[in-house]
């Protein structure tokens, strides 16, 4: 008899159908097709990356610690023919103290493109997923069986503001908080090679009447960047755990099954790993996909409860904190403490898993 946890191999004749092309959803299409698995991808959009604008999004160094080549390789896609650029340094600005750097031996986070532009990541992971065979009907719905889930959040509970634009200025990255410019968020500058983002994370505050994006915008035009009011993005996430179920038809990953950095927002391996544990267990990789799973959600869940304490904080808490990462040997290796599943974590996890749930103010 079959149980929920042994789920059968595929059968390579029947192509598997996943709804929606975001990063999760082709690093679950390329694994299998290089396994020999027919592959069809559906995306209501005429294009990949459409809901993003070309802006700036960090694949992050501290809750994985396989290395990014790695990563992508374990995945099924080539790391080296992606843009990427390391950054070992940001500034962190906080209503309490001066600015400051903050600087790491290895990089913080590798910076990528995010939208349907050929510097772009999801256009770059396509590219490659087309190569290895995998079909894609864009423009076009999905049916309604499919195999796979990767949709995206159906419902909003933080939100994203900012504006791209050119600049001579050098690259230089830029850390901004407070509850003016992110209420339960932060805001952030990023300017590489010419390009600039401009962004602010934040949840909506109830009776609150300031825009964080013109807060953050008026702050940094203080500090004397020159900023467009032109051009200004938006799109939206979830800060929801979902009831998993992954292991039955249709398998909900990425956002649609709410693997993201519930924190900062560093979601992109946590998807892309949702999409490879999917797949492992089509392919009848049991036992490895339950692995890879118990570790995702374990770093889900430590991500949930830092986002819990980290709602809470006042400015003042917050730039307290932040400054704890100026005179550190190694910060890097403060932020990837965040996510280890120790005692203290554990008993966190069941006082607060059932009593809160995070979602809009």
């Amino acid at each position: 008899m079959l149980t929920l946890f042994s789920f059968p191999a595929i059968q390579k004749q029947i192509p598997i159908k996943i709804a929606g092309a975001g990063i999760a959803g082709m690093s679950a299409a390329i694994h299998l097709k290089k396994a020999g698995q027919d592959v069809v991808v559906y995306e209501k959009q005429s294009m990949v990356g459409g809901s993003r604008h070309g802006d700036y999004e960090g694949l992050e160094n501290w809750i994985f610690k396989q290395s990014m080549s790695e990563f992508f390789a374990e995945h099924g896609f080539d790391y080296e023919k992606l843009s990427s650029i390391p950054i070992h340094q940001f500034t962190i600005h906080t209503k309490e103290k001066a600015p400051f750097v903050v600087q790491s031996q290895q990089p913080f986070f590798h910076m990528i493109k995010r939208g349907p532009g050929k510097d772009c990541l999801d256009y770059q992971l396509f590219e490659q997923c087309k190569k290895a065979g995998v079909d894609f009907k864009l423009g076009k719905p999905a049916p309604e069986i499919i195999d796979i889930d990767s949709t995206g959040s159906k419902k909003a509970a933080a939100y994203i503001k900012g504006v791209n634009f050119e600049t001579t200025l050098n690259n230089q990255v830029h850390l901004l908080l407070g509850k003016n410019y992110a209420p339960k968020g932060y805001s952030y500058l990023i300017i590489l090679n010419g390009k600039a983002t401009l962004a602010t994370a934040f949840k909506k505050v109830k009776n609150e009447k300031t825009d964080p994006i013109k807060n953050s915008m008026g702050y940094f035009r203080k500090k004397g960047f020159l900023i467009p009011d032109e051009h200004i993005f938006g799109y939206r996430g979830s800060f929801s755990i979902l009831n998993m179920k992954l292991f039955q038809r249709p398998f909900r990953i990425g956002e649609a099954g709410g693997f993201q950095d519930f924190l900062f927002g560093f979601g992109i391996r946590m998807a892309m790993n949702s999409g490879l544990t999917a797949a492992l267990h089509l392919k009848g990789e049991v036992q490895t996909s339950k692995r890879i799973l118990r570790d995702l959600n374990r770093k889900r869940n430590l991500s949930f409860i830092n986002r819990i304490l980290y709602e809470r904080f006042s400015d003042q808490q917050m730039a307290k904190i932040a400054a704890s990462f100026e005179n550190v040997e190694e910060p890097l290796h403060l932020l990837s403490q965040a996510y280890k599943w120790n005692f203290k974590n554990k008993l966190r996890w069941i006082r607060l898993k059932g009593r809160y749930e995070v979602r809009p103010a």
